[in-house]
């Protein structure tokens, strides 16, 4: 006996139900979803993180309740870190503490001049936050690796160089139109 057009159409719609049920960020079960009071949708959000000075650069950064985030840097497209420039950062983060997060993060970096591949960058970040997870203060340090190494695992490779700077930035508000009456602090960066 065959089932009928019905039977189907109800058996498709549970199958396509279970599909993105079951695909859903609610059922993944990752580390920060589950945290008691969910520090993940808590510190979800776009950062800004302002120049003091004209050797600093303007970033952003994301972070997104799954633990991952993304980062872009005002000196990053032609090579204002001489010789090379760098592609958006792109990582993941967990809890390490009270109002505290660690990240690794990787970005491609190249020659600026003939866009030769260069390598790929591990950075990791350590991130304080505020006790309202207004602010971050983020100290970054980092390591480039030559093509065809495994930034993740080198192994006993060397890497071609290292840097660090840190950077505070401001959580990004719905309707911001700039900084609230009396507030200079916008964020700092002391990358280059």
């Amino acid at each position: 006996m065959k089932p009928s057009i019905s039977a189907i159409s109800v058996i498709r719609t549970v199958m396509i139900f279970g599909i993105f049920a079951f695909s859903s960020p609610t059922f993944s079960g990752t580390d920060e979803q589950t945290q008691p009071n969910n520090f993940g949708a808590q510190i979800a959000g776009t950062y800004l993180a302002m120049p003091q000075s004209a050797d600093e650069s303007t970033r952003i950064l994301n972070l997104f309740a799954d633990g991952n985030l993304t980062s872009i840097q005002s000196v990053q497209f032609k090579g204002e870190v001489p010789p090379n420039a760098f592609s958006n950062q792109h990582g993941t983060w967990k809890s390490s503490g009270d109002n505290k997060a660690e990240a690794t993060v990787l970005s491609i970096v190249y020659d600026a001049a003939t866009n030769a591949f260069l390598g790929t960058v591990k950075s990791r970040f350590d991130m304080q936050f505020d006790n309202t997870l207004q602010t971050v203060t983020v100290t970054v340090k980092g390591q480039v690796f030559g093509p065809g190494i495994d930034p993740l695992n080198p192994g006993s490779v060397q890497p071609t160089d290292e840097f660090s700077h840190n950077f505070q930035a401001k959580r990004v508000a719905v309707g911001s139109a700039g900084s609230t009456p009396g507030d200079t602090n916008t964020g700092t960066d002391s990358s280059n």
